[in-house]
């Protein structure tokens, strides 16, 4: 049910920083590489389209509408920016939009990303920012 009742939009940004660096997908080099993904490990895959593909299968298996929100029916766009930090760990940093019964969901969501290889500048593990929007609409 509860894929039925999502309908996701997602874009993603990605920004890295760590101690005055910044990376982004435009100014990379080959020094620096993203998160790695448990199942991306193996993948033949690019390691940051794959990253993208988990993570929205990750929120479309993880998803439940939250029933406050459906009593209510609530509908709306939260977008929850967050780091892989230099351990591989997920930590939000902030989310904006929506209804807070629908933001707690998103935070769920993405509290729940398995830890993965950090992202690297060099040999030097780094924490890489990504901005998520998740788009929540009533079933009809």
């Amino acid at each position: 049910m509860r894929v039925v009742l999502l309908i996701l939009t997602l874009c993603f940004s990605t920004l890295t920083h760590a101690q005055g660096i910044v990376l982004s997908k435009e100014s990379a080099t080959d020094k620096g590489v993203s998160p790695i993904w448990p199942k991306c490990e193996k993948s033949n895959q690019d390691p940051s389209i794959c990253f993208d593909n988990q993570l929205r299968l990750h929120i479309i298996r993880t998803f439940q509408y939250p029933e406050l929100a459906l009593e209510d029916k609530l509908e709306g766009t939260v977008t929850v920016e967050f780091i892989i930090n230099q351990k591989g760990k997920v930590e939000v940093v902030d989310v904006q939009g929506g209804h807070r019964y629908l933001q707690r969901e998103a935070i769920r969501i993405i509290r729940k990303i398995p830890k993965m290889k950090p992202g690297k500048w060099g040999k030097k593990p780094i924490s890489v920012a990504y901005i998520t929007p998740i788009t929540f609409r009533k079933p009809q």
